[in-house]
């Protein structure tokens, strides 16, 4: 008759875990990559053309400080980049090519693609027309 005191208890405690694990975290949901991409603020850091840091050259000739440049990709499809704090450009963005590349403005005239060079927890490069943007967190 002891025995059967406890068993409310244990139903109890089988229905919390039961419950507690079919509840899914919103990051598991997603690919390594997906969550590397929009952990954070991507800050630029270099401009490479053929293996050349051109970071200084790029700054003299446009007057623009590639580190005061940031891109921040969201998981709802949507990015927003900023230079020195005030936003630049907004729209929208999704992985191609199994996670390659990032296609921008899909669906629009103005689409256009890079391709991913690195992407870790802190680096973030990507190449278009030739050129390398690295980013870092």
């Amino acid at each position: 008759m002891n025995k059967l005191r406890f068993l409310p208890l244990l139903l109890l405690c089988f229905f919390v875990i039961t419950l507690t694990s079919c509840d899914k975290d919103e990051k598991d949901d997603v690919s390594p990559n997906m969550s590397l991409i929009t952990a954070g603020t991507w800050t630029g850091s270099a401009i490479y053309i053929d293996g050349e840091n051109i970071t200084n050259e790029f700054e003299e000739e446009t007057g623009l400080d590639f580190g005061r440049y940031t891109s921040k990709f969201e998981r709802d499809g949507t990015y927003t980049d900023t230079y020195d704090g005030r936003v630049v450009v907004e729209g929208t963005w999704e992985y191609g090519n199994n996670e390659r590349i990032v296609i921008f403005e899909k669906g629009t005239t103005n689409k256009y693609e890079v391709v991913i060079s690195k992407l870790d927890e802190d680096e973030f490069f990507y190449q278009q027309s030739g050129i390398e943007y690295r980013f870092k967190r």
